[in-house]
Protein backbone atom coordinates (compact mmCIF):
# COMPACT_ATOMS: atom_id res chain seq x y z
CA UNK A 1 0.00 0.00 0.00
CA UNK A 2 1.32 3.66 -1.14
CA UNK A 3 1.00 5.28 2.55
CA UNK A 4 1.80 8.53 3.60
CA UNK A 5 5.01 7.89 4.56
CA UNK A 6 6.29 6.62 1.13
CA UNK A 7 4.24 10.10 -0.35
CA UNK A 8 6.78 12.15 2.16
CA UNK A 9 10.18 10.21 1.37
CA UNK A 10 9.13 11.00 -2.36
CA UNK A 11 8.68 14.60 -2.21
CA UNK A 12 12.33 14.49 -0.33
CA UNK A 13 13.64 13.81 -3.26
CA UNK A 14 11.62 17.18 -5.05
CA UNK A 15 12.34 20.92 -5.12
CA UNK A 16 9.55 22.76 -3.95
CA UNK A 17 8.95 25.57 -6.45
CA UNK A 18 6.11 28.20 -6.24
CA UNK A 19 3.35 26.82 -8.57
CA UNK A 20 5.15 23.80 -9.28
CA UNK A 21 2.80 20.86 -9.89
CA UNK A 22 4.12 16.77 -9.12
CA UNK A 23 2.22 14.07 -10.12
CA UNK A 24 2.85 11.91 -6.62
CA UNK A 25 1.07 8.67 -7.32
CA UNK A 26 -0.99 7.21 -10.06
CA UNK A 27 -3.77 4.64 -9.56
CA UNK A 28 -5.00 1.40 -11.00
CA UNK A 29 -8.04 3.42 -12.86
CA UNK A 30 -8.13 6.42 -14.26
CA UNK A 31 -7.07 9.12 -11.38
CA UNK A 32 -3.53 10.58 -10.22
CA UNK A 33 -2.12 11.96 -7.07
CA UNK A 34 -1.10 15.60 -7.23
CA UNK A 35 1.02 17.75 -5.01
CA UNK A 36 0.88 21.58 -5.77
CA UNK A 37 3.49 23.56 -4.61
CA UNK A 38 2.20 26.98 -2.84
CA UNK A 39 3.22 28.95 0.09
CA UNK A 40 -0.47 28.99 0.82
CA UNK A 41 -1.04 25.20 1.11
CA UNK A 42 -2.53 23.35 3.83
CA UNK A 43 0.23 20.89 4.57
CA UNK A 44 3.49 20.81 5.24
CA UNK A 45 6.30 18.83 4.66
CA UNK A 46 10.37 18.49 3.77
CA UNK A 47 11.46 19.09 0.27
CA UNK A 48 14.91 18.41 -1.05
CA UNK A 49 15.19 22.29 -0.32
CA UNK A 50 13.12 22.53 2.67
CA UNK A 51 10.44 22.20 4.79
CA UNK A 52 7.27 23.50 2.25
CA UNK A 53 3.72 23.84 1.99
CA UNK A 54 1.57 22.45 -0.18
CA UNK A 55 -1.42 21.23 -1.79
CA UNK A 56 -2.91 18.11 -2.66
CA UNK A 57 -5.89 16.96 -5.24
CA UNK A 58 -6.60 14.01 -7.82
CA UNK A 59 -6.41 14.43 -10.92
CA UNK A 60 -8.61 12.45 -13.52
CA UNK A 61 -7.16 10.76 -16.52
CA UNK A 62 -7.86 9.25 -20.07
CA UNK A 63 -6.99 5.66 -21.00
CA UNK A 64 -3.31 7.41 -22.56
CA UNK A 65 -2.77 8.83 -19.02
CA UNK A 66 -3.47 12.69 -19.83
CA UNK A 67 -5.41 14.78 -17.86
CA UNK A 68 -9.40 15.05 -18.35
CA UNK A 69 -9.70 19.11 -18.01
CA UNK A 70 -13.51 19.28 -18.63
CA UNK A 71 -16.11 16.87 -18.18
CA UNK A 72 -20.10 17.45 -19.84
CA UNK A 73 -22.87 15.82 -18.52
CA UNK A 74 -26.99 16.46 -19.77
CA UNK A 75 -30.40 16.15 -20.16
CA UNK A 76 -31.46 14.83 -23.51
CA UNK A 77 -35.37 15.86 -23.57
CA UNK A 78 -37.57 13.80 -26.21
CA UNK A 79 -40.20 14.89 -28.01
CA UNK A 80 -42.65 13.67 -25.65
CA UNK A 81 -41.32 15.30 -23.21
CA UNK A 82 -40.00 12.24 -21.24
CA UNK A 83 -35.98 12.54 -19.94
CA UNK A 84 -33.22 9.70 -20.77
CA UNK A 85 -31.47 8.64 -18.20
CA UNK A 86 -28.88 5.32 -17.24
CA UNK A 87 -27.95 3.46 -15.12
CA UNK A 88 -24.02 3.58 -14.12
CA UNK A 89 -22.19 1.16 -11.66
CA UNK A 90 -20.74 3.57 -8.78
CA UNK A 91 -19.21 1.49 -6.11
CA UNK A 92 -18.03 4.58 -4.09
CA UNK A 93 -21.68 5.53 -3.86
CA UNK A 94 -22.88 1.98 -3.09
CA UNK A 95 -20.75 2.22 0.01
CA UNK A 96 -23.90 3.74 1.72
CA UNK A 97 -27.33 2.79 1.61
CA UNK A 98 -29.32 4.30 -0.27
CA UNK A 99 -33.11 3.35 -1.51
CA UNK A 100 -32.24 1.67 -4.93
CA UNK A 101 -36.62 1.51 -5.23
CA UNK A 102 -36.99 3.82 -8.51
CA UNK A 103 -39.81 4.66 -10.35
CA UNK A 104 -39.52 3.83 -14.31
CA UNK A 105 -41.93 3.87 -17.03
CA UNK A 106 -44.77 3.48 -14.31
CA UNK A 107 -42.84 0.68 -12.49
CA UNK A 108 -41.27 0.35 -9.13
CA UNK A 109 -38.25 -1.55 -10.24
CA UNK A 110 -35.10 -2.39 -7.60
CA UNK A 111 -31.92 -1.05 -9.38
CA UNK A 112 -30.07 -4.00 -8.66
CA UNK A 113 -31.27 -5.86 -10.80
CA UNK A 114 -28.82 -3.65 -13.29
CA UNK A 115 -25.69 -4.26 -10.80
CA UNK A 116 -25.26 -4.17 -7.13
CA UNK A 117 -23.49 -0.42 -7.90
CA UNK A 118 -26.26 0.60 -9.51
CA UNK A 119 -26.90 4.94 -10.07
CA UNK A 120 -29.82 6.31 -11.68
CA UNK A 121 -28.44 9.53 -13.56
CA UNK A 122 -28.36 11.60 -16.59
CA UNK A 123 -25.77 11.03 -19.55
CA UNK A 124 -22.31 12.02 -19.40
CA UNK A 125 -19.27 12.10 -19.27
CA UNK A 126 -14.99 13.23 -20.50
CA UNK A 127 -14.37 15.81 -22.50
CA UNK A 128 -11.44 14.29 -24.76
CA UNK A 129 -8.01 16.24 -24.95
CA UNK A 130 -8.20 18.51 -27.23
CA UNK A 131 -11.89 17.82 -27.94
CA UNK A 132 -14.21 20.92 -28.26
CA UNK A 133 -17.02 21.09 -25.67
CA UNK A 134 -19.88 20.50 -27.90
CA UNK A 135 -18.03 17.57 -29.60
CA UNK A 136 -17.49 16.29 -26.20
CA UNK A 137 -21.28 16.93 -25.32
CA UNK A 138 -22.51 15.21 -28.64
CA UNK A 139 -20.40 12.34 -28.31
CA UNK A 140 -21.25 11.34 -24.73
CA UNK A 141 -24.50 11.67 -25.80
CA UNK A 142 -24.41 8.94 -28.09
CA UNK A 143 -22.64 6.57 -26.68
CA UNK A 144 -24.15 6.24 -23.95
CA UNK A 145 -27.40 6.48 -25.24
CA UNK A 146 -27.72 5.14 -28.73
CA UNK A 147 -29.24 8.15 -30.74
CA UNK A 148 -29.03 8.49 -33.90
CA UNK A 149 -28.78 11.02 -36.69
CA UNK A 150 -31.62 13.64 -36.03
CA UNK A 151 -31.98 17.82 -35.39
CA UNK A 152 -31.92 19.19 -31.78
CA UNK A 153 -31.41 22.58 -29.98
CA UNK A 154 -28.55 22.43 -27.25
CA UNK A 155 -28.80 24.50 -24.29
CA UNK A 156 -25.16 24.64 -22.62
CA UNK A 157 -23.62 26.10 -19.69
CA UNK A 158 -20.71 27.65 -20.35
CA UNK A 159 -19.38 28.61 -17.29
CA UNK A 160 -17.97 25.65 -16.05
CA UNK A 161 -18.92 24.15 -12.26
CA UNK A 162 -16.13 22.97 -9.96
CA UNK A 163 -18.15 20.54 -7.56
CA UNK A 164 -15.69 19.29 -5.70
CA UNK A 165 -12.96 22.72 -6.28
CA UNK A 166 -10.33 21.30 -3.27
CA UNK A 167 -10.13 17.90 -4.15
CA UNK A 168 -10.88 17.34 -7.80
CA UNK A 169 -9.16 19.36 -10.40
CA UNK A 170 -12.25 18.93 -12.72
CA UNK A 171 -14.44 21.40 -14.52
CA UNK A 172 -18.16 20.35 -14.96
CA UNK A 173 -20.13 21.80 -17.90
CA UNK A 174 -24.06 20.88 -18.19
CA UNK A 175 -26.55 21.27 -21.32
CA UNK A 176 -30.25 20.55 -21.94
CA UNK A 177 -30.92 18.74 -25.01
CA UNK A 178 -34.11 18.65 -26.90
CA UNK A 179 -33.64 15.98 -29.17
CA UNK A 180 -36.23 15.68 -32.74
CA UNK A 181 -36.63 11.59 -32.49
CA UNK A 182 -37.92 9.32 -30.16
CA UNK A 183 -35.12 6.36 -30.78
CA UNK A 184 -32.71 5.80 -28.60
CA UNK A 185 -31.14 2.18 -27.05
CA UNK A 186 -32.32 0.36 -24.53
CA UNK A 187 -28.42 -1.27 -23.72
CA UNK A 188 -25.21 0.60 -24.71
CA UNK A 189 -21.68 -1.24 -24.33
CA UNK A 190 -20.41 2.58 -22.71
CA UNK A 191 -18.01 1.89 -19.07
CA UNK A 192 -18.75 -1.82 -19.30
CA UNK A 193 -22.34 -1.83 -20.18
CA UNK A 194 -25.15 0.92 -19.37
CA UNK A 195 -29.09 0.50 -19.71
CA UNK A 196 -30.77 3.19 -21.06
CA UNK A 197 -34.70 4.53 -20.46
CA UNK A 198 -36.75 7.12 -20.36
CA UNK A 199 -38.40 8.54 -17.38
CA UNK A 200 -41.20 11.30 -17.24
CA UNK A 201 -41.27 14.81 -15.20
CA UNK A 202 -42.78 13.54 -12.66
CA UNK A 203 -40.73 10.24 -12.41
CA UNK A 204 -37.43 11.57 -12.10
CA UNK A 205 -38.90 13.97 -9.20
CA UNK A 206 -40.16 11.60 -7.35
CA UNK A 207 -37.61 9.35 -7.66
CA UNK A 208 -34.99 12.22 -5.99
CA UNK A 209 -37.40 13.38 -3.27
CA UNK A 210 -37.27 8.98 -2.37
CA UNK A 211 -33.35 9.33 -2.47
CA UNK A 212 -32.78 6.98 -5.57
CA UNK A 213 -31.03 9.79 -7.41
CA UNK A 214 -28.41 10.79 -5.28
CA UNK A 215 -25.63 11.83 -7.94
CA UNK A 216 -24.70 15.33 -7.42
CA UNK A 217 -23.02 15.30 -11.14
CA UNK A 218 -24.91 13.56 -12.50
CA UNK A 219 -28.15 14.08 -11.63
CA UNK A 220 -29.24 16.82 -9.44
CA UNK A 221 -27.22 19.64 -10.75
CA UNK A 222 -28.63 18.32 -13.97
CA UNK A 223 -32.17 18.84 -12.70
CA UNK A 224 -31.48 22.19 -11.48
CA UNK A 225 -30.32 23.61 -15.07
CA UNK A 226 -32.87 21.88 -16.52
CA UNK A 227 -35.21 24.11 -14.70
CA UNK A 228 -32.98 26.80 -14.90
CA UNK A 229 -33.32 26.55 -18.98
CA UNK A 230 -37.06 25.82 -18.73
CA UNK A 231 -36.83 29.38 -17.20
CA UNK A 232 -34.52 30.72 -19.80
CA UNK A 233 -36.79 29.51 -22.70
CA UNK A 234 -40.00 31.87 -21.30
CA UNK A 235 -37.76 34.81 -21.13
CA UNK A 236 -35.97 36.28 -24.55
CA UNK A 237 -34.57 38.82 -22.56
CA UNK A 238 -32.85 36.98 -19.42
CA UNK A 239 -31.63 34.18 -22.57
CA UNK A 240 -30.19 37.27 -24.62
CA UNK A 241 -28.23 38.43 -21.51
CA UNK A 242 -26.94 35.13 -20.80
CA UNK A 243 -25.27 34.50 -24.08
CA UNK A 244 -24.22 37.65 -24.47
CA UNK A 245 -22.11 37.76 -21.10
CA UNK A 246 -20.75 33.76 -22.03
CA UNK A 247 -22.93 32.24 -19.41
CA UNK A 248 -25.39 30.14 -22.06
CA UNK A 249 -24.76 29.33 -25.74
CA UNK A 250 -28.20 27.97 -27.42
CA UNK A 251 -27.69 26.28 -30.59
CA UNK A 252 -29.53 23.85 -33.28
CA UNK A 253 -27.53 20.94 -33.97
CA UNK A 254 -27.34 18.36 -36.45
CA UNK A 255 -26.60 14.71 -34.87
CA UNK A 256 -24.56 12.25 -37.48
CA UNK A 257 -24.15 8.75 -36.39
CA UNK A 258 -21.40 7.58 -34.82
Amino acid sequence: MFSSQTAKELLGQEAWEEGKVIPLMEGPYRYRIIVHCSVHGRQKTQFSNGMQNYFSYIELLNNAGQWIESGANMVPVLPDGRFIMVVEQRPAQSRYKTNKKALIQGKTIDLDVFGPHSSLEFPGGAVDPGEGLKAGFLRELQEETGVKEQTALCYQRIAPCNGFGSELALHTHWGVIYLSGLRFEREVDTDGGLSVMALTRGEVQANIWSGVITSGQGGLTCWSFLQEVEQIKEDPELQKYLIDIGYLSVEELQLTNL
